[in-house]
C-alpha cells in the first residue's frame, strides 16, 4: 500500500477522534467548515467496514455537525462521499464529507451539493485557491470548535 494521508493525518487538521473515526478539517473545503468524517481503519468501500465501525462514523458525524452549528453558525448541511475514481474519490481511503452551508453561500440553493460544485466549475485555479484560503478556518475557530467537540 502507498502511503495514506488519512492514515497518517495531520495532527493540527484533526478536530475530533472517536473510537473507530476521527473527524478533519478538508484541506480544499468549498465552505466553511467543510470536514472529513473518516474511519480509522484503512478500507475502500463502505461494504467493507462492520456495523460497529458505520454506527461511530455517523455519531462522529453528529457531534462535529451539532459543534460546527454551535461554533460556526451553519445554517444547513451536505452529507455524502465519492466511492471510486469516476465518482470524484481521489483517496483511495472512504471518507464522508460534511459541508457546512450558509445562507446566502450560492444564490440558488435548490439541488443541493450539485449546486456548490457547480458554483466551483465557474472559477479559474488562481479563484479556487482564494476559495479555499477564504474557507479555511481560523486557528482561534479550530481551538474552539476541538474545544465543543471534545466536551
Amino acid at each position: 500500500m502507498n502511503f495514506c494521508p488519512f492514515c497518517e493525518p495531520e495532527n493540527e487538521r484533526v478536530i475530533f477522534k472517536n473510537k473507530f473515526s476521527f473527524a478533519l478539517l478538508d484541506i480544499f473545503p468549498v465552505t466553511k467548515g467543510h470536514t472529513l468524517i473518516i474511519p480509522n481503519r484503512h478500507v475502500l468501500k463502505l461494504e467493507d467496514l462492520n456495523d460497529e465501525e458505520i454506527l461511530n462514523i455517523f455519531e462522529t458525524y453528529k457531534k462535529v455537525k451539532i459543534g460546527i452549528e454551535i461554533v460556526l453558525k451553519a445554517s444547513g448541511f451536505n452529507f455524502g462521499l465519492n466511492l471510486g475514481e469516476v465518482a470524484g474519490q481521489s483517496i483511495e481511503h472512504i471518507h464522508f464529507h460534511l459541508i457546512p452551508r450558509y445562507i446566502g453561500d450560492t444564490s440558488f440553493p435548490d439541488g443541493g451539493i450539485r449546486k456548490v460544485t457547480m458554483n466551483l466549475i465557474d472559477f479559474i485555479v488562481k479563484n479556487l485557491k482564494e476559495v479555499w484560503v477564504k474557507n479555511r478556518l481560523s486557528n482561534n475557530e479550530i481551538e474552539k470548535l476541538k474545544e465543543v467537540l471534545n466536551k
